[in-house]
């Protein structure tokens, strides 16, 4: 079952707390943790992960914190969930057994993965995310490969 990590959600609401924020001054994460109600060492592991994949930048001392280091607008949803817990995948492993259902199972991944992929932080920062407006990315997506 395809289910959210209590990573990635706490990892989704920093990225939108963060870019929310001047990208030119660090959010302390103490500061952060308790505003979004994030266990301060579940904080600092996540944000390893999100300085690691490029998306927010550590300054140390004493006015250091976490701070964006890519627009919100350059950043898909899928690149988060990728950045902390790797890539979407919702398709078994071949077996060789099941190939009328391994075509829907392909289907919906290439489907998610193009919504995903087609929701931008700034989207969700902006409340802009409707189906409706994604759609479109997610049939052309479908229909390059049929």
């Amino acid at each position: 079952m395809f289910r959210i990590s209590r990573r990635l959600d706490y990892g989704l609401q920093l990225m939108i707390a963060l870019s929310k924020e001047d990208p030119t001054r660090a959010q302390a994460t103490a500061v952060l943790a308790e505003r979004l109600h994030i266990p301060l060492p579940f904080l600092h592991q996540i944000g390893r992960a999100l300085i690691q994949g490029g998306l927010i930048k550590a300054t140390p001392g004493p006015r250091g914190g976490l701070r964006m280091n890519v627009a919100a607008s350059d950043i898909s949803l899928l690149s988060i969930i990728e950045t902390l817990e790797g890539p979407v995948r919702i398709t078994p492993e071949q077996n060789g057994n099941g190939a009328t259902s391994r075509v829907v199972w392909e289907e919906l991944q290439r489907a998610l993965t193009a919504y995903l992929g087609s929701v931008t932080l700034a989207d969700l920062v902006d409340g802009d995310f409707s189906f409706q407006k994604v759609a479109p990315a997610m049939y052309s997506a479908l229909e390059s490969v049929n």
